[in-house]
Parts: C-alpha cells; structure tokens; sequence
C-alpha cells in the first residue's frame, strides 16, 4: 500500500505538515519542561503550604493554643474553607474536575499517599482548588485563587486542526508554481503526440521550470520544423510521380494489339503506384484542419459499406445505438474506409462491420475470416510503410493502418487488431464519448 502521494502538492504538504508537527511537539515538550512544570511544581507547593498552614491552625485551635475567631481570621485571608461532607458532597465539588498528576505531587509534598488526599479543581467565578485533608475522611479544603485574565488552554484538536490547515496552504501556495507549467507541459506533450502545433508555452514561474518551458518550446519547433519538411518532401514526391505515370499511361494507348497483354500489365502496375501516391497524400493530408462536426457514426459507416459494394456485395453490418458524436468526416469517413479496404484487400470476403456502445466507449469493429496475423507483427503494422508476412501480403505501401491509427488518436481514440478464436482479424476502433 502506497503511504505517500503521488502528486507533488500531496507530498510538499504532507512534508511541511511534518514538519509544523515536529515543531509544535517539540515547542509542546519545551514548554512542558521549562515552563509548565515548574509553574506545577510551584503552585503544588503553595496549595501545600496552604494545607499545612491550615491543618497547624486547627491543631492550635484544638489544644487551646489560639483563639478560633483568629484561626477564621487568617483562614478568610487565604480564601480557605473547611467544607465537611458527611452529609454528601456538594454541587461545586461534584463538577470540579480531578487531576491525577497535581494529585500525586500534592501527595508527595504532604509525605502523604496518594489514596489519602486528592485534587479537583473547580472553575466559576474564580479558579478554586479542592484538596481532601489527608486527616479527615470527610473533609475537603477549598482554596481560592484569582484567574488568568485571558488565558484559555485550547484543546489539541484545535492546534493540530491550525497546523494542517497551514500545513495545506503552504503546500497550496508552493505547489501551485510548479503544477501549472506542468501541467501546461503535460497538455502540450499530448498536442506533439497527436501531431498537432501548442504553440510557444509561457515561460514563467520557477528558475527551474523556466528553463525546462524553454528546452520543451525548443523541441517542439524542431519537431514541428521536421514535421513540415517531412510533408512536403512527400507531397513534392507524390506530385512529382503524378507527370511521369501519366505520360507512360497515355504511351500505353498508342500501343498496338500485339502488346495487349504487355499494356494491360502496364496499365494494372500504373493504377498500383497511382494508389500508392493517393496514399502519400491522404498520410500528408490527414484531415487535422477540418472542423468536427456533431453527426451520426452509423450513418457514415453505412454510406462507406455501400461505396465498397459497389465492387462486392459480400459484406454485412451490425449497427447498434450510438450517441451522435463529434468527428471530421473525411477524416472519419477515409478511416472506415481504410479499415474495410484493408480487409478486403488481405483477407477477402465475406466482410463484417459491427458498431456498438461499450462502457461509455463507441466501438466499431471490422473483421475479416482470413488467415490472421501473428500477435508480435500487430502493432508494427501501425508503421508507416510497414506490411505483413506473406500470408495477408500485397502491394501498396504500408500506410493504411499508419493512415488509420493517426485519424482515430486525433479524435481521441485507439485502433488496435485482434486474432479472433472462430477465424480471421478484427480491426477495432474505440472512441470515448466526450
């Protein structure tokens, strides 16, 4: 079980409130030993005297030795009562509260036991001591003394209640310098990773955290620098390629008969890289400037199966009840396509495609009855220019599913592959719905 927080908030608080706790408790110990006790030791020895004083003047009484009215005199000077309880103890003395530690040390400054005296202070109008006489069962002294003004011991809730409360808003304050910048950089990290620009970050705050802002702008215009070089090195390719396909392409039509068969493999490899270049296009143009729309997922997986039945009425449909959803639809309707394309292509009809809710997730599956794939080529499929073994092989260039994977994380969803235990590869798409 993990003890400490993960975040850096949790722990700077939980840090500082340590530390305010061991610097009250050690405060609390300082005080106890140089201040309270001593206070203790002193008060414990004036009750005792008082006691004493007033058990000698009794005596004195007793014997003769001094006249009561001067006994009572001196008694009314001290604010000492004798108050007898063998008739039961009165209303004072019942809500006094007892203390065992003034108890014991009163016990021992009399020689006394401690079963044989006790404490119990009573708070009024004045603070009053109540001392059972250690002669007299039945006999308690009450001794008066005048209240701090102003002085309230608070509980220790209340003190540990202050030191948290400082505790979290130190940690608040702190904190909250180092969280945004991170924060700015953890939303701007998850930009770069869909391939999109953030923009320059503010770089503020912390010395520390300025120069990482600095080093993270750094690296996304570089990135950004090879993200566009990279697109127009493709785009120049790809429109470059166009002239010269097309020139052997019209060649081929001012070939005679004899050469049929040499024009139509001509004719089939020139409508391969002609694929194969709208391919580089739609990598390059994958959609990310399109606005999103709110429309219905079904819809365009239905108008996608029907364009591809137009070349094969082997494919069936299952469509379960969606929420309508934000999405880009040439970018969502080149996705379906590609997926469905995809199977075809390598593994043939009969095709199926199946929508359904799951979990607060829209999920779309495509899955195809051919050969399957091995589980540790799955995920490099995603690659660009990257293909499968010789069981699901075939031309084109092997951005398909790179096509694919880049679409679905810029709507926020994953697209991963799956060998089914009947037979064949489900291509699934999983959206959360926002």
């Amino acid at each position: 079980m993990r003890i400490l927080p993960k975040s850096a908030f949790g722990r700077i608080a939980v840090l500082v409130g340590c530390l305010l706790l061991i610097n009250q408790w050690v405060s609390y110990l300082s005080i106890s030993w140089y201040v309270a006790q001593p206070s203790m030791k002193q008060l414990v020895q004036l009750l005792s005297a008082d006691v004493k004083t007033s058990l000698e003047l009794q005596a004195l009484e007793f014997e003769g030795k001094i006249d009561g009215s001067v006994r009572q005199q001196i008694m009314d000077n001290q604010r000492i009562q004798f108050i007898s309880t063998r008739m039961g103890e009165p209303k004072q003395l019942r809500e006094a509260r007892p203390y065992s530690v003034l108890t014991e040390q009163l016990a021992e400054s009399l020689g006394v036991s401690e079963s044989q005296t006790e404490m119990r202070v009573e708070e009024s109008d004045n603070i009053y001591y109540w001392i059972k006489s250690p002669q007299h069962t039945n006999v308690w002294l009450r001794i008066a003394m005048d209240p701090f003004e102003g002085f309230y011991i608070h509980p220790p809730v209340v003190y540990i209640s202050v030191i948290l409360l400082l505790s979290l808003l130190g940690g608040w304050i702190f904190t909250k310098q180092i969280s945004r910048p991170l924060r700015r950089l953890e939303f701007a990290a998850r930009e770069i990773g869909r391939g999109d620009n953030p923009g320059q970050l503010k770089e503020e705050g912390l010395e520390e955290m300025v120069t990482v802002t600095r080093a993270f702008n750094q690296m996304a215009r570089n990135v950004q620098q090879l993200e566009q070089d990279r697109n127009l090195l493709l785009a120049g390719v790809s429109h470059d390629l166009r002239t010269p396909l097309t020139r052997i392409r019209l060649a081929t039509e001012f070939m005679g008969e004899a050469d049929d068969e040499l024009r139509e493999g001509i004719v089939r490899d020139t409508e391969d890289m002609d694929q194969i270049i709208d391919q580089f296009i739609s990598f390059v143009r994958d959609g990310r400037d399109e606005r999103e729309q709110l429309g219905d997922l079904n819809a365009l997986v239905e108008e996608c199966i029907k364009s591809v039945r137009l070349q094969t009425q082997d494919i069936s449909f299952e469509l379960g009840k969606l929420p309508k959803l934000y999405f880009k639809p040439l970018a969502m309707k080149r996705l379906i396509t590609n997926l469905i394309m995809n199977g075809l292509k390598y593994a043939g009809p009969p095709l199926k495609v199946i929508t359904k809710l799951d979990n607060n997730t829209i999920q779309l599956s495509v899955m195809d009855e051919g050969p399957g794939i091995k589980d540790a080529d799955m995920e490099h499929l995603f690659q660009p220019f990257s293909r499968g073994d010789s069981a699901r092989s075939g031309g084109g260039s092997g951005l398909g599913l790179a096509i694919v994977r880049r679409i679905a994380e810029m709507h926020g969803g994953t697209v991963t592959l799956h060998n089914r235990a009947e037979k064949g590869l489900e291509a699934r798409l999983q959206i959360p719905v926002h």
